[in-house]
C-alpha cells in the first residue's frame, strides 16, 4: 500500500475530519488494485510500493523538481488513490453493522447527510479521482518523452534523477496504459485530441483502443490494403516514406460502399502501384485519421454523443472513406502515366522505355507490373 497514515490520506484530499485510517485501510487497498495498478501497469505499482517502503521516512511531500521522480510519481499516486478511496468509503460510513443489526450512525455534532448529498459527494470524489489520474498519466507521458526519442537513443539528462526518470519510463511500458499506441494511424492522445475533443484524457483514449484497431484493420485495412496500410503506419510512427512503389486497391464495384460485400481485389499483388512522397503520405494520414475518427464517434460508448450525431459521423465517415479510395486511384492513375512516359519510369528513376525488365520470377508488389528496379524494390510483409 501507498497510503498507511491519516496524515497522508490529509495530504492527498483534506476536505474531511476522519481521525483514524483503520476504516479505510480495506478501501485503500481496494482502489490501489482495482484503481490504480492497471494504469501504471504491475511492475511500476510495485516498484512504487517498495519504493515507499524503504523510503517512507525520508521522503518529502513536496512535489517539486528536487525532490525525484519516485517522490512525485507517489504523491500523484497517492491522490489518485485518496479521491477513489474516500468515495467508495462514503456510501457505507453512515451505517453500523452490529449484533443488534444494521443500523444508522449520526454524530452529534453534525446533522445527517441526506442521500443527494452522499451521492454528490461520491460523484465529487469520482471526478476528482479520474481527474488526478489523468495528470498523473499525463506526467508519465512527458517523462517517457524525456528518456525515448523517436530514435529510441536516451536523450543523456543530466539532472541528479535522471536514472529514477528512465527506470519508471522502462517499467512503465509494460502497463497497457502506456501513451503510445506505435501500430495505430491515431498512435496517442495527443493525436486524438487534434482530431476529437475527449479532454485530452489519456484514460478514453485507451478504453477506446479496441475500437481504433477494428476500424483500423477491419474497415480502412480491407479498404486500402494491407501493404498500403502497413506504409501509412509506418510513416505516421516515425516518418518513413517507402522508397518504391505501394501496391493500390482496386476499383470498387458500381453503388458499392463501405462494409458491404466486395467481390473485387483490394490490394496484395495488384497490378495497380503508386510512387508515394512525403507530401502524398502526409495527406493521406491525415485523411485516414479523419475517417477513423467520424467511424469510431459512430459506434463508441466511451463518448456521449446523441444518436443524430452517431449516424451522422457514420454516414461522414462512409463518405470520407470512398473520398480517400478516389484519392488512390488518382495517385495510381497519375503512376500509370509515369510508368509510360519515355522521360521518368513507374519507380522515378528516369530510364523510361530503357528499364530493364523484371524476372517474372521475382517476389514482391513490382512481380506483376516490373519497374526494372528489382534489388530496390520495396517489399513490406503483411501485416
Amino acid at each position: 500500500m501507498i497510503i498507511t497514515t491519516i496524515e497522508e490520506l490529509r495530504l492527498a484530499s483534506p476536505a474531511h475530519a476522519i481521525d483514524s485510517i483503520d476504516g479505510l485501510v480495506g478501501f485503500i487497498d481496494n482502489s490501489e488494485h482495482d484503481f490504480l495498478e492497471d494504469k501504471l501497469g504491475t511492475p511500476l505499482y510495485e516498484a512504487l510500493c517498495r519504493w515507499y517502503d524503504e523510503n517512507r521516512m525520508a521522503r518529502l511531500t513536496v512535489a517539486d523538481y528536487q525532490t525525484g521522480y519516485w517522490n512525485r510519481l507517489l504523491l500523484m499516486a497517492q491522490r489518485v488513490v485518496a479521491f477513489d478511496a474516500l468515495g467508495r468509503y462514503a456510501g457505507v460510513q453512515g451505517v453500523s453493522l452490529n449484533n443488534a443489526g444494521i443500523n444508522q450512525m449520526v454524530a452529534e455534532d453534525y446533522p445527517k447527510a441526506d442521500r443527494n448529498t452522499v451521492s454528490d459527494y461520491q460523484a465529487t470524489c469520482n471526478k476528482e479521482a479520474h481527474t488526478s489520474l489523468n495528470l498523473m498519466l499525463r506526467q508519465l507521458e512527458q517523462w517517457c518523452k524525456g528518456t525515448e526519442p523517436p530514435s529510441g537513443e536516451p536523450t543523456g539528462a543530466t539532472d541528479e534523477y535522471s536514472d529514477e526518470q528512465t527506470e519508471i519510463a522502462g517499467l512503465w511500458k509494460k502497463s497497457r496504459y502506456y501513451y503510445l499506441a506505435a501500430g495505430l494511424i491515431i498512435p496517442s492522445c495527443e493525436t486524438m485530441q487534434a482530431y476529437l475533443d475527449i479532454s485530452e484524457s489519456r484514460e478514453k483514449f485507451i478504453r477506446m483502443l479496441p475500437e481504433l484497431l477494428f476500424i483500423q484493420e477491419e474497415i480502412i485495412g480491407n479498404s486500402i490494403g494491407e501493404e498500403m496500410l502497413k506504409a501509412v503506419v509506418d510513416f505516421a510512427r516515425d516518418g518513413k516514406v517507402p522508397g518504391g512503389a505501394v501496391a493500390m486497391p482496386g476499383n470498387l464495384p458500381d453503388g458499392g460502399t463501405v462494409g458491404s460485400d466486395r467481390t473485387n481485389d483490394f490490394g496484395v499483388g495488384s497490378d495497380r502501384v503508386a510512387v508515394l512522397t512525403e507530401a502524398t503520405m502526409g495527406r493521406l494520414l491525415h485523411k485516414l485519421r479523419k475517417v477513423m475518427v467520424a467511424l469510431l464517434v459512430g459506434r463508441t460508448a466511451v463518448l456521449k454523443f446523441s444518436k443524430e450525431q452517431k449516424v451522422q459521423a457514420h454516414d461522414d465517415g462512409v463518405r470520407m472513406l470512398q473520398n480517400v479510395m478516389e484519392y488512390l486511384r488518382t495517385l495510381a492513375a497519375a503512376s500509370e502515366e509515369r510508368k509510360e512516359s519515355p522521360i521518368v519510369d513507374a519507380a522515378g528513376t528516369g530510364a523510361g522505355a530503357s528499364a530493364k525488365p523484371m524476372p517474372t520470377e521475382s517476389v514482391g508488389i513490382h512481380a506483376q507490373g516490373g519497374c526494372g528496379r528489382q534489388a530496390a524494390c520495396w517489399t513490406p510483409p503483411l501485416l
